[in-house]
């Protein structure tokens, strides 16, 4: 009885552990991303500002809500259907 209270309490102790890990990275890459990012940005950053593209990025969703692309739209040659395209 005494080995798997033992058992149960190792295991036990390995789980606090391994949660105790994975919170530790997780917040350690959490803290390393914005750096990660202006890492790679930087020359964009220097040339365009800080958040220029979060700009851009939002001017280009208004305007693709207002007026999507006319990929979206139903191409119809002709309203009533007269014309026919035989291959």
């Amino acid at each position: 009885m005494k080995r798997i209270e033992e058992s149960s309490q190792a295991d036990n102790q390995l789980f606090w552990t391994n949660i105790l890990h994975f919170v530790l990275t997780t917040v350690t890459v959490g803290l390393w991303a914005p750096i990660w990012w202006w890492s790679i940005n930087r020359e964009e950053i220097k040339k365009s500002g800080l958040f220029h593209q979060f700009d851009n990025d939002y001017w280009d969703y208004i305007v693709e809500r207002d007026e999507p692309p006319a990929a979206l739209y139903p191409l119809r040659f002709d309203l009533a259907d007269e014309i026919r395209f035989d291959a």
